[in-house]
């Protein structure tokens, strides 16, 4: 059966001399991989920066029941990113997202309120004037989808939020979020528009929000591309 989906690119391994079999979260079919042949030699209408990782995808498809490895009959491009294949710090929250989805999103996650919540952010990372937040808009944004979402908020009652509780709480302990970030943290929470952070509270509130992904949901493995990224958003 052929079917028509969109996808996000999340990564590519090499198969034969000339083809690669590409990872990819599909709106319609969840995680999904797919093989690509002759794409590394130019014999294929895809060419290999078209699905570069992260690259959101319109394809036509042969799709069965409990099938393995698919295979692609049509695929472009929509959009390409061109902004984030050109600019260093957004390239870096590129590679910060596909490293968060990768470890975060089973096969068991089909979902396509999901798939258009990744996408909306990888449109956001490619077109919006200010970018230095969004890694930390994500994970919170994200939490939610994974069931793990910091409840309560920041007020004068409960101004520090638990790591480990995942809720605002009214005293400060080992594993606690200080007033400011903690204050961040449920303005972002929130939606709301914020005033210019300093670029210490943001690289901090991005490796406590990476210590609570740690407890929460992947289990102490590490993020490796987020000292890199802290120190670009510096």
């Amino acid at each position: 059966m052929i079917a028509k989906t969109k996808a996000i690119i999340l990564r590519n391994t090499n198969y034969s001399e000339s083809s690669i079999i590409s990872k990819m979260y599909t709106r319609e079919f969840g995680v999904r991989s797919y093989i690509l042949q002759s794409v590394r030699k130019g014999k294929s209408a895809v060419k290999p920066s078209m699905v570069q990782p992260l690259s959101i995808v319109q394809m036509d498809v042969y799709e069965k029941p409990n099938m393995s490895l698919g295979r692609v009959k049509e695929l472009k491009n929509t959009p390409l990113l061109i902004n984030i294949q050109d600019n260093m710090l957004r390239k870096s929250i590129a590679m910060f997202y596909l490293e968060v989805i990768n470890l975060c999103i089973t096969e068991e996650l089909c979902e396509e309120e999901l798939f258009d919540f990744l996408e909306h952010k990888i449109l956001t990372l490619e077109n919006s004037p200010n970018i230095t937040l969004l890694p930390q808009r994500f994970l919170l944004e994200l939490s939610a989808f994974l069931g793990v979402s910091p409840q309560g908020s920041y007020t004068a009652q409960t101004p520090y939020l638990s790591i480990n509780e995942g809720v605002f709480v009214p005293i400060e302990g080992s594993d606690t979020f200080n007033t400011q970030e903690s204050e961040l943290i449920s303005s972002l929470i929130q939606g709301k528009e914020l005033e210019k952070s300093n670029a210490s509270l943001r690289k901090n509130v991005l490796q406590l929000l990476i210590r609570y992904y740690q407890h929460h949901v992947i289990k102490n493995k590490q993020i490796k591309s987020v000292d890199i990224l802290a120190e670009l958003l510096g």
